[in-house]
């Protein structure tokens, strides 16, 4: 489902570029230019979040401000200045964030924002400190940027609380704690995770010197001194994030196949190894079968690129849905492979066969050009622990089914 926004802007250029950065961020959006048709909208819809205008003309003192905060609707308020009254204002509403319509930068601002929100739902955050009330203030404002929260009173049940719930993405941790000290919980979050895995924001109202060196040398990533700015708690929250998903999508780009999406020959390698490794050590066999399209450059040839690429993309896709529980991987070309860890070569080899049956009788279905094609499967299962060893070994068979006539499984 589309979410919905809602730009209360009464400048008609100003709110078409805000309507413009919605819609290219995927949200639907209707615009009020003043405060009487915000609230009839507000009445009639809900919405994901708001973007106000600070002055409007019949709420020329930021009135419209809690027309949206008071209907529980996260708010971006935009004003042309922002001097200290308007200022105090602004932050006497629990709003998401302010912006001033001074340049191009400002809208580009107000793009990264409207793209976080939704991201946030995503995000899982664990807050720690022995404080009640500091709990509840840090978790009202990871609320109102819509992350997910999960809280813990001191170290040791921080601990406990992140070995139930892997996907804590942020840990927000107060320093004077009984049980186990902020530091100290660091020290064994870092143990167990990396900093590309979660981040650590430490927090203190002491003002001990060199407090905030001993959190990052205990491997947090930021701090905070309390009483700290909701903003500049906001941007340096915001900052971590960012660095988590950056290093998410480098990897993702890292290991997997630019074209298909499917993992890339460095990632098939790696998982595959580990894989062994648990096989060897269990004295366990394990199979691969290897995967060829037949004669996939007469198509490239006669359809042309384009079309050959489609082949190979829905054929990822139906490997992707087909072997859902198995590692799969594009080795290359018009290669694929499907590594099996579990023993039972017969079921392994049963399912490799369906599938070729499955794409001689449907591959026309794949493409624009409703393109016909067969695959060619060398399979082998056996005490075999190094990846090199059993793609060989695959690698044989398959040459065998393409030298015996193709779209055939050899083992």
């Amino acid at each position: 489902m589309t979410r919905k926004i809602l730009i209360i802007e009464d400048a008609p250029t100003i709110a078409r570029v805000q309507k413009h950065i919605a819609h290219k961020v995927g949200f639907e959006a209707d615009i009020a230019t003043s405060l009487a048709e915000a609230k009839q909208l507000i009445a009639e819809n809900n919405y994901f979040c708001a973007v106000v205008d600070f002055i409007l003309p019949d709420a020329p003192n930021g009135e419209a401000i809690p027309c949206s905060v008071d209907a529980d609707i996260p708010t971006i308020v935009m004003t042309g200045n922002l001097d200290e009254k308007t200022r105090n204002t602004v932050e006497k509403h629990p709003i998401i964030d302010y912006i001033t319509k001074e340049n191009k930068q400002a809208y580009q601002y107000l793009e990264k924002q409207l793209t976080r929100l939704p991201r946030n739902e995503q995000i899982l955050v664990l807050v720690v400190d022995d404080s009640p009330a500091t709990r509840r203030h840090i978790c009202n404002l990871l609320a109102r940027h819509k992350y997910q929260v999960i809280e813990a009173v001191d170290g040791v049940d921080a601990l406990r609380v992140l070995a139930e719930n892997p996907s804590i993405s942020v840990i927000i941790t107060d320093n004077e704690m009984p049980n186990m000290n902020g530091d100290q919980l660091c020290v064994e979050i870092r143990r167990l995770y990396n900093n590309d895995e979660k981040a650590i924001i430490g927090i203190s109202a002491q003002d001990t010197l060199h407090l905030s060196t001993r959190f990052l040398k205990s491997g947090a990533d930021d701090y905070l001194s309390k009483p700290f700015n909701n903003e500049e708690f906001y941007c340096r929250l915001s900052q971590n994030v960012d660095m988590l998903e950056n290093i998410k999508t480098i990897r993702l780009q890292a290991n997997t196949d630019y074209l298909t999406s499917l993992p890339n020959r460095r990632y098939f390698f790696g998982e595959a190894s580990q894989h062994l490794k648990a096989a060897h050590a269990a004295k366990k066999s394990v199979s691969l079968g290897m995967i060829d399209i037949d004669y996939f450059k007469s198509i490239n040839d006669k359809y042309g690129h384009d079309s050959g690429d489609d082949v190979l993309k829905c054929l990822s896709r139906c490997l992707l849905k087909y072997f859902k529980d198995n590692l799969v991987g594009r080795l290359g070309g018009e290669e694929f492979a499907v590594f099996f860890a579990d023993n039972d070569p017969q079921q392994a080899q049963q399912r490799l066969e369906k599938f070729r049956h499955f794409i001689e009788k449907h591959s026309a279905e794949f493409s624009r050009d409703n393109i016909t094609f067969t695959l060619s499967i060398g399979f082998h299962n056996g005490p075999v622990y190094s990846i090199d060893e059993l793609i060989k070994q695959a690698d044989l068979k398959l040459y065998q089914a393409k030298e015996t006539g193709r779209n055939k499984l050899v083992s």
